[in-house]
C-alpha cells in the first residue's frame, strides 16, 4: 500500500467503514470486510504482535463495552443472584468490540502506509479551489509540519526531567512535581518556538495568513484502482442490502 495514491486509500477506508460498522456480523459482506482489513494490515506491514499489543492497551475499553451492554441489555441473566450480566448483552458487547477492532485495524493500515502530509494533500486535491477548505487544510499542514519538532522537544523535556529528578523516588507528590515540571518546560518551549516561527513568517511577507502548504501530488495508475475496487464492490453489496447469511 505504500506509494499508492492517498486519495484512493482514503476512499477505500470511507467505503469500508459502513460495511464494517453496520453490516450484520458473519454475513458474507461483513466477512469480505474482515478479509480486506486483514489484507490491508499485511500490505501495510503491520506486525501481528504490534497490533495485538495495541489492542491490549485498550483492554479496559473492551471490558467496559461488555459490562455496559451486559448490564443494560434485557435478556437471560448469566447468574441468578445479584446484579447479573445478560447473555444477550454480552454477545451484543462482543459484536460491538469486534466492529471496533476491525475499524482500528483499517485505520491503522491507512496511517501506517500514508504520511499525514499525504493525507492532507489528498484532501487538498479533493477540495479543489474552495478557499475555506484550502485555508483550514493549510493550517492543518502547517501544524503537521511542526509536529516532529514538538515531539523532539517533548523527548528532550522527558530526558531532562529524568536527569533532574532521578534521585527523587517519592510518592504521589513527587510524581505530581515531575508532571508540573514537564508541563511548564514544554509550554515554555512551545511559546518560544511559536514566537520564532511568527517572526520568520513576518520576515517572509506572510503577515495576514499562513503560507499555503501543498503536499506532493502522486499520479494515479491502475494499481490504485485495483486497490479501490474490492472496498467499492463491498460497499455496493452493502448498499444494495445483499446480506446473505
Amino acid at each position: 500500500m505504500r506509494g499508492r495514491d492517498p486519495r484512493c486509500k482514503l476512499a477505500a477506508f470511507a467505503l469500508l467503514l459502513p460495511v464494517l460498522m453496520t453490516a450484520p456480523i458473519a454475513s458474507p459482506v461483513w466477512m469480505v470486510g474482515v478479509v480486506l482489513v486483514l489484507a490491508g494490515l499485511m500490505l501495510a506491514r503491520v506486525g501481528w504482535q504490534e497490533f495485538a499489543r495495541g489492542l491490549w492497551r485498550l483492554r479496559w475499553l473492551w471490558l467496559a463495552m461488555l459490562l455496559i451492554h451486559g448490564w443494560f441489555t434485557p435478556g437471560t441473566p448469566l447468574w441468578p443472584v445479584g446484579p447479573a450480566l445478560t447473555g444477550e448483552g454480552v454477545l451484543a458487547g462482543g459484536r460491538q468490540a469486534a466492529r471496533m477492532i476491525l475499524l482500528i485495524g483499517a485505520a491503522w493500515s491507512l496511517m501506517r502506509s500514508t504520511t499525514p502530509m499525504e493525507l492532507v494533500g489528498a484532501l487538498q486535491r479533493w477540495s479543489g479551489g474552495w478557499r475555506p477548505a484550502q485555508h483550514w487544510l493549510s493550517l492543518l499542514a502547517f501544524c503537521l509540519a511542526t509536529l516532529p519538532r514538538l515531539q523532539e522537544d517533548a523527548r528532550r523535556v522527558r530526558i531532562g526531567m529524568r536527569l533532574r529528578l532521578a534521585e527523587d523516588q517519592g510518592g504521589f507528590a513527587a510524581r505530581l512535581e515531575r508532571i508540573v515540571f514537564a508541563g511548564e518546560a514544554m509550554l515554555m518551549r512551545m511559546l518560544w518556538d511559536a514566537r520564532r516561527r511568527e517572526q520568520g513568517l513576518l520576515a517572509r511577507g506572510h503577515a495576514d495568513a499562513l503560507p499555503l502548504v501543498r503536499a506532493e501530488a502522486r499520479a494515479t495508475d491502475w494499481r490504485d484502482w485495483v486497490l479501490l475496487l474490492p472496498p467499492a464492490v463491498a460497499w455496493l453489496i452493502w448498499w444494495a442490502g445483499i446480506t446473505l447469511w
